[in-house]
């Protein structure tokens, strides 16, 4: 909760989604689904970023390619979800500048999809089959959407953002985090800190 507050803070006040989790209801489980229809349940939240591919990885398969690490977590409905997502849509300049230095995932957990991680994530994974659920509850702890995890090139989390994110912070944490600032920090506190004073230009 500290962690969290200390992000508000930092970044300023932010809005997001309360996470309903995902309706485990809506999934059949069996043997009898076909792969068509197993197909077609892996591939439902590619809608989510309509618009968007050449930003957003397919989140089938997750890694960094040597580069960092960009995750959003969104979900259907969520209206500052689509407004961080219409605001990288309208920005060529974020766009550019996401498309050059990371690998990009938007991770809807409205669905439950099967994900490999091939990265060494923030719990010293070093290849994972996960699904959504797991990915957001277990992993990531994500109690609201959209929330935005910035990683290394190694796929450890450098810091996380649970909110909307205006663009003109957006693309200054992005820059901070290619500016490799972030590693003066010791702690959450401290690189948060770093990122504020890179923000205000200090």
């Amino acid at each position: 909760m500290k962690k969290i507050a200390l992000v508000l803070l930092c970044l300023g006040l932010f809005f997001g989604c309360k996470d309903q989790g995902i309706d485990s209801q809506s999934f059949s489980s069996g043997n009898e689904v076909s792969l068509e229809t197993q197909q077609l349940s892996q591939d439902m939240d590619k809608k989510s970023y309509e618009g968007l591919e050449d930003i957003f990885k397919d989140t089938s398969l997750i890694e960094t390619n040597n580069k960092y690490l960009l995750m959003i977590f969104g979900k259907n409905n969520c209206k500052y979800c689509d407004k961080l997502k219409d605001e990288i849509k309208r920005s060529n300049r974020v766009k550019e500048y996401i498309k050059e230095n990371f690998s990009a995932y938007y991770v809807n957990i409205s669905y439950d999809k099967k994900h490999h991680l091939a990265f060494i994530d923030k719990k010293e994974i070093k290849q994972a089959d996960v699904a959504t659920s797991q990915l957001a509850d277990g992993i990531y702890k994500v109690f609201s959407t959209p929330t935005i995890i910035f990683g290394d090139k190694d796929g450890k989390t450098i810091f996380e953002i649970p909110g909307y994110v205006p663009e003109e912070r957006f693309y200054k944490t992005l820059e901070f985090i290619v500016s490799n600032k972030w590693q003066k920090g010791r702690s959450d506190k401290e690189r948060l800190k770093i990122l504020q004073d890179f923000i205000e230009g200090k």
